[in-house]
């Protein structure tokens, strides 16, 4: 089936809607139609996907698909801002769920909506949830350890999209339980280090992240770095940005260093001398230009001049002269500036005649 944001883009959301009714799956097809609903712009068009997405639940041929279908329903609603909506249907689709019979089936339903309770941040419900379902296969039938280990993957993989720590915390000390007892020892034991790796990031402990970047436990590092206290998220997530440049991940170096960029901004003054040190070292690896972004969030003249210097000799020694003497005529500090522009041969009114601004968007001093 083509992308569903062609349609969007086109103005075809009702040939896409046409195209999904061919889906013979109610799960599936509920799950295209939020995604659709999801890519609408408000209007006419939102209109008729939300119409298409709620008549969605009568698509369901029992009980647990109806849960499910309920829960994706409501996912969908609540990220598209429609709340009150969202939390009546997840309340119906957990009743649901509970009512069925069929301890397997009520195992596979209450993990399913468990599942878009976490992706709508409904941590606590979601825990619950998932607590039930173990219990249901615990105490119920012969042979549910299959379905045990799936929920298990379930929650683990629910994990990635906690955003509160201590929730997270939680939810993989569950899982570690679960793999434990259908004999997963392995994933129990990962579970369980992470739990511990956020745990730390709680405390704020920054010095293990580069104790891990070290050992190239990337995944490990990135873990800690999300669940840091927000003033120290920036500069970890540039630690791992940096790693990647370093070992050849450019592009998703970049898309870290993005994230450590926003987050930075948000918090200024943070660490200027780490944030010098990084910068630092992303002008000796090759990437001046990402140096002279950081240098927008230094304030500190020493360290500002510092950094500006080694841009600008870098640029030198590339051969980019101009902009070698650009960023150089931007240094504040007197003394670096005339060191800077003897090294790279430049003339101290070359600048100011000009009327340039150093790299990166800095205003002269």
């Amino acid at each position: 089936m083509e992308n569903l944001e062609n349609y969007v883009r086109r103005g075809e959301v009702e040939r896409a809607i046409k195209v999904l009714r061919e889906e013979d799956d109610p799960i599936i097809r509920t799950e295209l139609l939020c995604e659709l609903f999801k890519l609408v712009p408000w209007g006419m068009d939102y209109n008729i996907v939300r119409d298409e997405l709620l008549s969605a639940r009568y698509l369901a041929r029992d009980r647990k698909e109806k849960a499910i279908i309920l829960s994706l329903i409501a996912e969908a609603l609540f990220q598209r801002g429609e709340e009150g909506k969202a939390v009546k249907m997840f309340s119906e689709a957990m009743e649901t769920a509970e009512r069925i019979g069929l301890p397997s089936s009520r195992a596979e339903a209450l993990s399913g909506v468990a599942l878009n309770l976490l992706r709508a941040g409904f941590y606590e419900d979601a825990y619950d949830l998932f607590v039930k379902a173990v219990e249901a296969l615990m105490s119920g039938e012969t042979n549910t350890m299959p379905l045990l280990s799936k929920i298990a993957d379930l929650i683990t993989g629910g994990v990635e999209g906690i955003d509160d720590p201590e929730w997270a915390v939680a939810h993989l000390h569950l899982a570690a339980e679960v793999y434990e007892y259908v004999g997963r020892n392995l994933s129990s034991s990962i579970s369980k280090r992470k739990a511990e790796l956020i745990k730390r990031a709680i405390e704020g402990d920054v010095r293990i992240l580069r104790r891990i970047l070290a050992e190239n436990r990337v995944d490990d590092a990135v873990l800690i770095a999300r669940y840091l206290p927000k003033e120290l998220r920036g500069m970890a997530f540039l630690e791992v940005s940096f790693w990647l440049y370093a070992n050849g991940h450019s592009e998703a170096g970049r898309q870290v260093f993005e994230d450590a960029y926003s987050l930075l901004t948000a918090f200024p003054g943070v660490g200027e001398e780490e944030l010098f040190s990084i910068a630092v070292d992303f002008v000796k690896l090759g990437y001046p230009q990402l140096a002279s972004r950081l240098a927008n969030l230094i304030s500190s003249e020493r360290l500002i001049s510092g950094l500006l210097a080694r841009i600008a000799v870098a640029y030198y020694r590339s051969g980019e002269e101009f902009l070698a003497r650009t960023i150089a005529m931007g240094i504040p500090s007197e003394t670096i500036k005339s060191r800077v522009l003897q090294e790279i041969g430049g003339e101290a009114h070359v600048g100011y005649e000009q009327g340039l601004q150093v790299a990166g968007g800095r205003e002269k001093r």
